[in-house]
């Protein structure tokens, strides 16, 4: 379901809200945390039911796998086991809908096989639930998470505003929440500000994202037609129109979290005002930037073991943030460029620090805007064309 339907404005949306607090209003709050569970999950599944199973199937196996973390809690071999257990598992189920078809691709291009794709349907939101609960039984693993009942650990990982486009919360940003019964009561001035949120966000999706979209298909499907002028205007629309739509989507989804009495973390900050690369991930995405530097940056060793070691944990995480991004070269070229860019700023630093910002920021707007034509693009000669025209 989209935001921007009509189903989910004029009829998820209200009722949504009118039967969670209507439930809380008379005490019945477990009856009103499984009500927000079930529109949660028909909002997941209203394009697919069999994406429920899906989800509900990785749920129940991360309980599983978190249940079994605390129960062993003092043995540290078998705990890590069966984290590294429940990681491979997440991966793997990760990997067989999102991936499978772009390995097959990528096998039968080198060694000129016929396999064939096994055309998986894949289910929304699927990269977003998996690091989500990837993070929560890592925190159980070092100690950090307490016992949680099934269906609040069920409405942290299926939460619908956050469940196809983020934020990655964890789970100490929600199921405390889910557990303050003062959140459980109408807050006019919530109501009000999430209204407005949602507005502003639905502005920014439909007024500007979509109308800038429609440029941007025209040029992707048009490029012999365009000239430097043109094309230049086609990449600065995608530009803009991913900008303005990831913008709209974290507004509107804050805004729904809001009018619940649920504040979801702030996931975007103006990125395109970034003086540098590093800067403009401190900005863009930033739930995403969190996990993996939490997750995988550090237990790598981040920028504590020399700098070549530094600089390589850099790129491996930008190859990975390609990669998660979509199953493509040219996501993994994407993330690549942005971690080449990024290593270069620190070996440079001071050669940046001594530029004038407005050049600083020129130079990173310009190497964004660049980069967009990669993640955009169908195909790398696609993107290549247009960066050739322009």
């Amino acid at each position: 379901m989209l935001f921007n339907s009509y189903v989910f404005v004029l009829l998820f949306l209200p009722l949504c809200i009118i039967g969670y607090f209507s439930l809380n209003h008379f005490g019945k709050y477990s009856a009103g945390q499984f009500f927000l569970l079930v529109m949660s999950l028909w909002f997941y599944g209203y394009y697919n039911i069999s994406y429920l199973f899906v989800i509900l199937t990785s749920m129940l196996i991360n309980y599983g796998v978190y249940l079994l973390i605390l129960k062993f809690a003092g043995r540290r071999t078998l705990g890590k086991g069966i984290l590294f257990s429940g990681i491979v598992l997440n991966l793997g189920i990760l990997i067989y809908f999102k991936y499978m078809d772009f390995f097959i691709s990528n096998i039968n291009a080198v060694f000129k096989t016929e396999l064939d794709f096994l055309k998986i349907a894949l289910p929304l939101g699927i990269s977003f639930f998996t690091f989500q609960q990837i993070s929560f039984i890592t925190d159980a693993y070092r100690g950090e998470v307490a016992k949680y009942h099934f269906l609040h650990y069920a409405c942290f990982v299926s939460f619908f505003p956050q469940l196809i486009a983020g934020p990655i919360v964890t789970y100490d940003e929600l199921i405390p929440q889910f557990l303050d019964r003062e959140k459980k009561k109408v807050n006019a001035d919530n109501l009000a500000a999430g209204i407005y949120l949602f507005a502003m966000g639905l502005a920014k999706k439909v007024l500007l994202a979509d109308v800038f979209g429609d440029v941007v298909t025209y040029g992707f499907t048009t490029l012999e037609q365009l000239n430097s002028v043109t094309a230049l205007l086609v990449m600065l629309s995608y530009t803009f129109q991913i900008y303005f739509d990831f913008s709209g989507y974290c507004d509107m989804a804050m805004g729904i979290g809001r009018m619940l009495n649920i504040d979801l973390p702030l996931n975007f900050n103006s990125p395109y005002k970034a003086l540098t690369i590093t800067e403009f991930w401190d900005r863009w995405h930033m739930t995403l930037t969190r996990f993996f530097t939490k997750y995988i940056y550090i237990p790598l060793g981040g920028n504590k073991k020399g700098k070549v070691r530094t600089y390589a944990n850099i790129l491996i995480v930008f190859l990975l943030s390609g990669l998660w991004h979509g199953a493509s070269w040219n996501f993994v070229f994407w993330g690549l460029c942005h971690g080449i860019f990024m290593v270069l700023t620190r070996l440079f630093s001071d050669f940046f620090k001594k530029l004038h910002p407005a050049l600083n920021w020129l130079m990173t707007f310009s190497f964004v805007n660049i980069m967009w034509v990669f993640f955009r693009a169908e195909t790398f000669s696609q993107a290549t064309t247009l960066e050739v025209l322009y």
